[in-house]
């Protein structure tokens, strides 16, 4: 591998109800032992951790893991998705909680937002095609 290789740790109360939403609902794949407090899961070229506050690093860290739980941030996840309309239509069909519709934006991209049961933030997009010119 060259470069750096980033893998956004999400960090969920309940390892059950998370893999339910992140491979049940949005396609991902869960990589080794799911039933251990942290599990690797994957989509395409996306890849995230999930983790439950367990105690795999120091005191003062791991209570301020705890502490963060369920906290509110602006910040979302942004991920590719070629089957971005399909993936769309079906969170909405199961009722998941869309923050942010699905629509195209000035940037050349068209996404939507979804809240994980958590209140994580997940963008995902899909270039726009180049409109035709017409002559």
């Amino acid at each position: 591998m060259s470069g750096w290789g980033v893998i956004p740790s999400i960090r969920v109360a309940d390892l059950g109800a998370a893999l339910d939403f992140y491979v049940g609902r949005l396609g991902f794949a869960a990589e080794g032992d799911a039933q251990q407090a942290n599990v690797s899961i994957v989509r395409d070229d996306a890849r995230l951790m999930l983790e439950t506050a367990a105690d795999f690093y120091g005191d003062a860290y791991n209570a301020a893991i705890r502490e963060r739980l369920g906290s509110v941030a602006p910040h979302a996840l942004y991920m590719e998705a070629d089957d971005l309309e399909e993936l769309y239509r079906s969170l909405r069909e199961a009722d998941a909680s869309i923050v942010d519709p699905l629509a195209d934006r000035p940037w050349g991209q068209t996404e939507f937002t979804v809240e994980d049961p958590f209140g994580n933030w997940l963008t995902f997009w899909k270039k726009r095609a180049p409109a035709s010119s017409s002559s």
